[in-house]
């Protein structure tokens, strides 16, 4: 369950501030953000802005699902921050975006994207947020300390059957070293296994399998691929696969145990690459798609990590530094920093890192590609972080994998209900 709300909101007076105290003539906005979405490339533009157009920011960082909670409830109660990251369009729905947020169809920084159709919000067709500095999102895989695994037989891994994912694994156990360092801690790390697998495993239906599953034809625990692979992710453990400590183990200390050699791989996104690159910028990555159900497909996001500027009285400044953060002055110089594919037609791309360029080349270039599972169930986001990757991350302690997903449908199904979606009464 969410935390109470004193709870949260204690806890946001306890963050750093993540730029110096603003000076008397500099003018300021909040910004409220997932330490997971405040990446340091977020944090180069935030500095060059104050810098050179003396705007600054009141920062306030908290993890994935604390974080939600405190938008939710701020632009509920008619006190919204200045501007707050979150995934565009996927989140429209969870934070009302559309009566909250600005509509941002007419700024400049529009005509300029390389993927704007990825923004539009599918029921008006609306811009609510600005990409943070990625054109998409969400590249998920295994990523893997390229020495280590050399050292352990394997030069290039990319493995193409299931049975050959596990025969990796069960080799480098029998060599006297633990597989996968998994974080379970944060859960939706765990659910990157479940969101980018299913949706390869059903990604030949689709066309319909989705659709029944938003009006009631269809249960969760009633699709086979579901349990199967929730079955698959659990086998990771049963056979000491992944460390034993996961429950406790957090994104964050994950770095440290591929960048000093003690695990030599993990499950994670793109956005791991580049955080672990600024700590680790002698320890090369590669990586590899996890071959779901035997297909060469990877699953990746349908949406950008994007920046949202709520109805307030500080709408026209947030919107003017928006402008200058995807400027191409701005951006070349986050790109050049941390190289990425770039959002802009008008600014070059940066050196992309050598793990996320395979499977951007490989599977994104190439058509080998289907979004992510989660995607297709925006409407019930709210309730997502606790109980769908609540029930996953049971399922990696033992939980029964057809249990967890009827625990699930339960919860879904009473939460479609109180919002009237069509099949559930």
């Amino acid at each position: 369950m969410k935390k109470g709300l004193a709870i949260l909101l204690a806890g946001a007076m306890c963050v750093s501030m993540a730029v110096p105290a603003a000076a008397e003539d500099e003018k300021v906005l909040t910004v409220y953000a997932s330490k997971y979405a405040w990446l340091p490339q977020c944090q180069l533009a935030a500095d060059l802005i104050q810098e050179q157009y003396g705007i600054s920011i009141d920062l306030v960082t908290m993890p994935n699902e604390d974080i939600e909670s405190v938008i939710s409830t701020k632009l509920a109660t008619n006190d919204p921050p200045d501007i707050f990251l979150a995934n565009s369009p996927q989140c429209v729905i969870q934070y009302n975006a559309t009566e909250t947020c600005e509509v941002l169809d007419e700024e400049p920084w529009v005509e300029r994207l390389v993927a704007p159709d990825v923004l539009k919000y599918k029921e008006d067709g609306h811009i609510y947020a600005m990409p943070s500095y990625s054109p998409a999102t969400m590249f998920g895989g295994v990523y893997y300390n390229k020495e280590m695994m050399a050292e352990l037989g394997y030069e290039n891994p990319q493995p193409k059957t299931m049975e050959e994912f596990w025969a990796i694994l069960e080799d480098v156990k029998s060599q006297g070293v633990t597989p996968l360092y998994m974080t379970d801690a944060d859960a939706w790390t765990t659910q990157i296994w479940t969101t980018m697998g299913w949706a390869v495993a059903l990604d030949d239906q689709k066309d319909t399998i989705y659709d029944e599953l938003l009006t009631n034809k269809k249960k969760f625990s009633e699709i086979p691929e579901l349990v199967d692979l929730l079955q698959q992710l659990q086998d990771i453990y049963n056979n000491g696969y992944a460390n034993e400590n996961h429950a406790s183990k957090t994104y964050d200390t994950a770095m440290a145990a591929v960048g000093e050699g003690e695990y030599p791989m993990v499950i994670q996104i793109e956005g791991f690459e580049t955080s672990f690159h600024e700590k680790y910028p002698d320890v090369e990555l590669g990586s590899f798609a996890i071959p779901f159900a035997d297909k060469e497909m990877i699953a990746i996001g349908a949406y950008v990590t994007g920046i949202f500027v709520p109805k307030s009285d500080n709408s026209d400044l947030a919107k003017e530094f928006l402008n200058y953060w995807s400027s191409p002055e701005i951006m070349s110089q986050v790109y050049e920093t941390y190289p990425s594919a770039s959002a802009y037609t008008d600014v070059e791309d940066g050196e992309i890192l050598p793990a996320q360029k395979n499977l951007i080349e490989n599977y994104v270039n190439t058509g080998k590609y289907t979004y992510e599972f989660d995607s297709y169930f925006d409407v019930a986001r709210p309730i997502m972080e606790d109980y769908l990757f609540g029930s996953i991350v049971e399922v990696t302690m033992g939980k029964d994998p057809t249990e967890a997903l009827e625990q699930w449908d339960e919860s879904y199904a009473d939460f479609m209900a109180d919002k009237e979606m069509e099949g559930f009464s």
